[in-house]
């Protein structure tokens, strides 16, 4: 097995170290930022404000921006993230902030209105016993809304760097995210948002090297003139208990 293969994004250790600091997940966002067509927090975000939520909890906050924005809706939020770095950073913007494990929460059954998990569940070992809390957690009706990235994201950027694809399938993918759900939410509904993006060399590398799991594998992508079309492939679920 080849080191590329023996990493992986819902890797508890390599998850702890990632997310200590803000570096890679700051250097990450500027890359999707550039994508075209709707961005998927903003699909969330609206998806989420459309059911005039009263208490929201976010898992996965990282910077807090996402907790933020809601926050400036007038919706009171908790914001959760396993990451002390992340907490601080969210705490920092006002929010409720807490050291927690989307796996375990901390909270009665019923506490929220919804609830956000935006691009974090693929990095959680257990989905079935995370999915199960989530839905646990919301009151009768809630709403569950989750952000995520396809099996084909930036298949073009990974295609360079020599990494193999297929252990995406086993994550909470696009593809895979709606059969994970169903066992806990009554209805589950995806939005899928399919796009592309220029990318430089530069680009490409800077990316691979401040990714989750796979940062070593940066040097292999080759230099080369302009810029070329990436996939960005990512969904937006919107899942009611």
């Amino acid at each position: 097995m080849g080191p590329d293969e023996a990493m992986r994004q819902d890797d508890p250790e390599t998850v702890r170290r990632e997310y200590s600091d803000e570096t890679g997940l700051a250097a990450r966002a500027s890359l999707w930022a550039l994508r075209g067509g709707p961005q998927p927090l903003d699909v969330a975000f609206a998806e989420l404000v459309a059911v005039a939520p009263s208490r929201v909890l976010e898992v996965g906050s990282g910077r807090g921006e996402f907790s933020e924005r809601l926050v400036g809706s007038g919706i009171e939020v908790v914001a959760v993230d396993q990451s002390p770095r992340m907490v601080e950073l969210t705490a920092a913007r006002g929010i409720d902030a807490r050291v927690g494990d989307v796996q375990e929460l901390a909270f009665d059954a019923g506490d929220f209105d919804a609830a956000a998990a935006n691009f974090m569940l693929y990095h959680v070992p257990s989905l079935d016993r995370a999915l199960s809390e989530l839905a646990r957690v919301l009151r009768p009706g809630g709403r569950l809304v989750a952000a995520t990235n396809g099996v084909r994201q930036l298949a073009e950027v990974w295609e360079l760097a020599g990494r193999d694809l297929t252990d995406r399938w086993s994550l909470f993918m696009a593809e895979t995210g709606e059969d994970l759900l169903r066992p806990h939410f009554v209805d589950v509904r995806r939005i899928d948002l399919e796009s592309t993006v220029e990318l430089s060399f530069e680009e490409m590398r800077n990316y691979v090297a401040h990714s989750v799991a796979h940062r070593h594998l940066a040097d292999r992508i080759a230099s080369f003139e302009g810029s070329r079309t990436v996939t960005t492939s990512s969904a937006v679920f919107v899942a009611t208990v």
